[in-house]
C-alpha cells in the first residue's frame, strides 16, 4: 500500500520544494522546472477514494473566445482518446487541467515509478501545452493541434530507437509513448510495473 510519508519522501529525496497541504485530503503543492519554465503540480493523497492524484491544476492558455472553447474542448476529447495515462479535461472555472490517478490499495509506489509518474505528466503537459495555446487563440483547429502533437511523440519515439541519433535532453522526452502505454495499462490494472532500464 502507498502511504502519504513515501510519497513525501519521494519528493525530499529529489530535492524538490513542496508546500504540505492538511485537510479532509492531504496534498503537496510542487513548482517542477522545465527547460521553458515551471510547471505547477499537485500531489492529493485521497484516503476516502483510495486513490492518489498527480495533477497539474491549471495549464497556461490564454483567454478563449465563445468561438474557440468548442475547439479546444474537442482538441481535449481528440487528445484523451490516444491517452491511457492520464487525461485532460476542464475544470467548473474553465481552467484545462491534466492529472494521473493512482490506486493507494495494492500498489507500493517505488522510487522509479513516482519518477515515471511525474515524467509522463511533465512530458504530457509540456507536449500539449504550445499547440493547445493555438486552438485557444484561434490559430489552429483541433485536428491540427492534435496531429502536431501526435507528431512530436512519434519523432520523439523514433529518435529514442535511433541509433545513429543523439540523445534528447531528459526533460520531457526521457518516457517513450510506448513506455507510458505500457505504464498506463499496467496502472488501469492495479500493478506498477517495474522500471524499464
Amino acid at each position: 500500500m502507498t502511504t502519504w510519508d513515501q510519497i513525501r519522501r519521494h519528493f525530499e529525496r529529489d530535492g524538490v520544494p513542496f508546500i504540505e497541504r492538511t485537510g479532509q485530503v492531504r496534498a503537496l503543492e510542487v513548482e517542477l522546472r522545465l527547460p521553458d519554465g515551471t510547471l505547477e503540480l499537485q500531489v492529493a493523497y485521497d484516503e476516502e477514494n483510495g486513490v492518489i492524484r498527480f495533477v497539474v491544476p491549471n495549464m497556461d492558455l490564454p483567454r478563449r473566445l465563445p468561438r474557440t472553447r468548442h475547439e479546444v474542448r474537442k482538441a481535449l476529447l481528440m487528445l484523451n482518446a490516444c491517452f491511457i495515462l492520464g487525461g485532460f479535461s476542464e475544470d467548473p472555472q474553465g481552467r484545462i487541467v491534466f492529472g494521473v490517478t493512482v490506486l493507494i490499495e495494492g500498489n507500493e509506489l517505488t522510487y522509479p515509478a513516482y519518477r515515471r509518474l511525474l515524467n509522463a505528466c511533465a512530458a504530457s503537459v509540456d507536449r500539449a501545452l504550445p499547440w493547445l495555446r493555438q486552438v485557444s487563440a484561434g490559430a489552429l483547429s483541433a485536428e491540427e493541434a492534435v496531429g502536431n502533437i501526435l507528431d512530436i511523440s512519434r519523432r520523439i519515439e523514433q529518435r529514442n530507437h535511433s541509433p545513429n541519433e543523439p540523445e534528447l535532453e531528459p526533460a520531457a522526452a526521457a518516457i517513450t509513448e510506448d513506455e507510458i502505454e505500457q505504464f498506463g495499462r499496467a496502472l488501469m490494472d492495479g500493478r506498477l510495473p517495474p522500471p524499464q532500464t
